[in-house]
C-alpha cells in the first residue's frame, strides 16, 4: 500500500482468508458472527487483520494480524494462512 497504491494481491489474500473463516463459522453454526478484514500500514509495512463481529453484541474480535509479505509466502508455499487454536 505504498504511495496510496494498493496491490490487488492484498485483496486476493484477504478474500481467501475471509472465505475460509466464513466457512469455518458456518460449519460450526456460528451464524451470529460476521467475518471481515482490514488492510493496514504500520511503520511502512502492510498488514492484514482478520476480524469477526458478533452481530448480537456488536463486539469486534481480532482473529489474526499478519504482515502481507508473510501471508504471500504462506500462500505460495501452500501453507495455512491462519489458524484458530
Amino acid at each position: 500500500m505504498k504511495n496510496n497504491v494498493i496491490d490487488a494481491g492484498s485483496y486476493f489474500i484477504g478474500k481467501v482468508m475471509l472465505d475460509t473463516l466464513d466457512e469455518m463459522l458456518k460449519s460450526s453454526n456460528q451464524l451470529h458472527y460476521h467475518p471481515y478484514y482490514l488492510l493496514l500500514e504500520e511503520d511502512g509495512e502492510d498488514f492484514i487483520e482478520l476480524r469477526i463481529k458478533d452481530i448480537n453484541t456488536n463486539v469486534h474480535t481480532l482473529i489474526d494480524k499478519t504482515p502481507l509479505i508473510v501471508l504471500n509466502d504462506r500462500y505460495k508455499n501452500g501453507e495455512l494462512l491462519f489458524e484458530i487454536g
